[in-house]
C-alpha cells in the first residue's frame, strides 16, 4: 500500500533534502500526480512552479524522500 495517493501535496523530507539531485526542488511543494510508476522510483511528482523539459514537467521520486506538505515547507 503506498503512502501517498494521487492529488497528495508533498514537499522534501530531510533525507530528500540531503540528496544533491534534489536541490533544485528544496523549499518547493509538489503534487503527486502518479503512483508505482516505476518500482526504482514510484512516485511522480509536479512541482509547483518549476518547470523542465522532463515527460511533462514530472520528477520521479522516492517515498522516502518526500513528506505532506501540512504546514509550509522547509527551505
Amino acid at each position: 500500500m503506498s503512502k501517498f495517493i494521487v492529488g497528495d501535496l508533498v514537499t522534501l523530507s530531510a533525507a530528500g533534502r540531503n540528496n544533491s539531485h534534489n536541490s533544485q526542488v528544496v523549499g518547493h511543494v509538489g503534487i503527486v500526480i502518479s503512483n508505482n510508476h516505476r518500482p526504482s522510483f514510484p512516485y511522480q511528482i509536479q512541482w509547483i512552479g518549476k518547470i523542465w523539459n522532463l515527460d511533462k514537467n514530472l520528477l520521479p521520486m522516492k517515498e522516502y524522500e518526500l513528506k505532506f506538505a501540512k504546514n509550509g515547507c522547509v527551505k
